[in-house]
């Protein structure tokens, strides 16, 4: 069988096309356009079964891939060895003499690689390596509507679904503090309140009005942060920062705690010196001890974006530095995700 025939094969297993209408129709029309055909791409987003999906397209699209993965988070070794068995490249750590036409990047891993027409950054932190890019663009899916599709609906499912793996079932009246109200933060404390805990943001930002939220403490008020550090049953990191925790608090009161300490961003947000085994699922975002980390009908809009701002870096000049995709294809994903699940704008949008 074809690459994209194994493929297809192996996402068929898992996921009905109900999960995917992005990804479908956009499979189908890059199979006629191919607008990879001779391209060389480096696809560099979590590696799990639900990242076969978001390939599809870009193999009926006629890309050359080559593959890696944010380090933080590990690849599933069966993807690995499905694209490896039609002999793809696959690297925990690409190597620098590689060049690439466009670079689909996560965590901001491969900015220091060459991309002759550009690049394509999937997450908040990741975009911090790319604003002193010269020469080149890099398309930002992060801040877009579609990726709150993800995070406000996806993120905040993940982590209770994983909590409720670990054996955390019963959150009522559970005293959760979460670093961060992006909106990474704003899904996961919907998905708590639905679960009746009681949640305190700590936050630099005002607090908004209408939230449910039982406390709010400025994120620069160490000794009231450090007193909820102390009572909270579980912590929840959600800043988009790499080592956050440990950059503006002493870590022991982190430490002695008795608090279950959980980190939902895509980068250690505790930082170096916090012991790996001192944090659920060794500082890794937590919703990936889970099969399906992310839903597919969840990351079925974001991942058609990434793909799709690949195809316009190919096919149209982009002035350098940090872009944004088109409006109206953001929000053409955005409407097609809703008459597909089923949701209304007012359940991600942040106000």
């Amino acid at each position: 069988m074809t690459l994209f025939q194994t493929l297809q094969h192996a996402v068929d297993r898992s996921f009905s096309t109900r999960e995917y209408p992005c990804l479908l129709e956009q499979m189908k029309r890059f199979e006629n356009e191919k607008p990879f055909s001779g391209k060389r791409i480096l696809y560099a987003a979590p590696l799990t079964q639900n990242t076969q999906v978001a390939l599809l397209p870009m193999v009926a699209g006629g890309a050359e891939l080559t593959l890696s993965w944010p380090e933080i988070i590990d690849a599933d070794p069966e993807v690995v060895a499905l694209f490896q068995s039609k002999g793809v490249s696959c690297y925990e750590k690409v190597p620098d003499v590689l060049s690439f036409d466009v670079i689909l990047d996560c965590c901001g891993d491969h900015a220091d690689l060459e991309a002759r027409d550009g690049y394509v950054e999937l997450t908040r932190s990741g975009l911090s390596y790319y604003h002193s890019l010269n020469g080149k663009p890099c398309l930002d899916v992060d801040s877009t509507l579609v990726k709150n599709l993800e995070t406000v609906l996806g993120t905040g499912d993940g982590l209770l679904r994983a909590m409720k793996q670990s054996g955390y079932e019963n959150l009522k009246d559970k005293k959760v503090l979460l670093f961060g109200y992006g909106k990474v933060g704003v899904g996961i404390s919907r998905a708590l309140l639905s679960e009746q805990a009681q949640v305190t943001v700590v936050e630099l930002r005002k607090r908004p009005a209408g939230n449910g939220i039982a406390g709010w403490i400025k994120a620069d008020d160490e000794q009231s942060v450090l007193a909820a550090v102390a009572e909270a049953d579980f912590i929840v990191t959600a800043t988009g920062l790499y080592g956050f925790i440990e950059k503006y608090y002493p870590l022991q009161a982190f430490l002695e705690s008795k608090a279950v300490l959980i980190n939902m961003g895509a980068e250690d947000e505790y930082g170096k010196s916090v012991p790996d085994q001192s944090v659920e699922n060794n500082k890794a975002a937590f919703n990936f001890i889970l099969e399906e980390p992310t839903q597919m009908k969840f990351i079925d809009p974001i991942f058609a974006l990434y793909n799709e701002s690949a195809s316009l870096l190919i096919s149209q000049p982009w002035a350098e530095g940090i872009r944004q995709p088109p409006e109206v294809l953001v929000q053409s994903l955005v409407d097609k995700f809703c008459r597909a699940q089923g949701y209304s704008r007012v359940d991600f949008e942040i106000r």
